[in-house]
């Protein structure tokens, strides 16, 4: 699989241009060449949300406290979840799923953006570390994902109250896991008050046209499928890991945020029409000259703040209705 080059990134601001093209430098091995003792190995190199990398990737915002608890999942898997309160009594609960390609990725890499919504939107916010592939292939993540969700309904005090009112969001495959979720909170007759859908990838039988991409390419999104359902029996298409497969009716309303230079852009605009043809309550946000992952960038790209505001006033709005 060919790297990202310059030229891949023309049509993008200057900034974001040349911090795509510098993080396809600095890694040396793709994820299509990486032994699985890579992968794993490389879940823990982000950056923290310090300087200088909180010029790229944002600060933690003042006043929100961040910390872990485990809670007991299905077949006594305990299952990490990370918290960011503010001091302030609140009911009003963001489950928040992270992505990943459901391979990588842990919830202290959002730290930035999550705080800032903490405060922005006066909630709280936990986010689970679910299991991964390819130690923990379809559907581990889902039902870690389900677990933490069930386990909201019914109060427990890390959540702050006896009565969440909650929200699910995610990115990317936590995207399609917040997918997923919403569609067992209808099922189950579980409240659910809105979804945050960012970059969704929400039909894993899709072949991505678009094979090189910053950030992103059509052949990661080919290896983080095998690796999640390699050897598991499960279709592609199956609609309890494919959201677009199933029937939509009755879901919780819907923000939906794409960015154009992205493979799975059309995946996210396709089922927000899906969506709002069942009837579903959407806003769909596309947002141009950015790639997969720009919100956890903000500082290089000429969007990524309003993202993440437009994401804080959504919850604002579903939380007051």
């Amino acid at each position: 699989m060919s790297r990202t080059t310059w030229s891949d990134t023309a049509g993008m601001p200057l900034r974001t241009r040349a911090l795509c093209f510098s993080l396809a430098r600095l890694q040396r091995t793709t994820l299509s060449e990486m032994s699985l003792e890579q992968i794993a190995a490389s879940r823990a190199l982000s950056p923290a949300p310090k300087f200088p990398a909180s010029l790229i990737i944002g600060s933690v915002t003042k006043g929100v406290s961040i910390d872990e608890f485990s809670m007991a999942g299905r077949d006594g898997h305990d299952i990490t979840v990370r918290r960011y309160r503010t001091r302030r009594h609140t009911d009003r609960v963001l489950l928040y799923i992270h992505g990943g390609g459901w391979v990588r990725g842990r919830p202290r890499d959002y730290d930035s953006m999550l705080s800032m919504l903490t405060d922005r939107a006066d909630c709280t916010v936990l986010a689970p570390d679910y299991r991964k592939a390819p130690e923990h292939k379809a559907p581990a993540g889902l039902h870690d994902s389900l677990d933490v969700f069930d386990w909201l309904s019914h109060g427990p005090a890390e959540c702050g109250t006896d009565e969440p009112r909650v929200v699910v969001g995610g990115d990317s495959a936590g995207g399609n896991l917040s997918a997923l979720v919403a569609i067992h909170a209808r099922d189950h007759n579980r409240e659910l008050l809105g979804q945050v859908l960012i970059y969704p990838a929400t039909d894993l039988s899709i072949v991505h046209e678009m094979r090189r991409a910053p950030a992103l390419t059509g052949g990661d999104m080919d290896r983080y499928k095998e690796l999640y359902l390699e050897g598991t029996g499960l279709r592609d298409t199956d609609p309890t890991l494919s959201p677009a497969r199933a029937d939509l009716r009755g879901l919780a309303p819907a923000l939906v945020q794409t960015a154009d230079r992205d493979p799975l852009a059309q995946e996210g605009i396709d089922f927000a029409r899906m969506l709002e043809r069942a009837g579903v309550r959407v806003r769909l946000t596309r947002y141009y000259g950015v790639p997969h992952g720009f919100l956890n960038m903000p500082g290089a790209t000429s969007c990524g703040h309003q993202a993440r505001m437009e994401i804080a006033d959504q919850l604002n709005d579903w939380w007051v209705r």
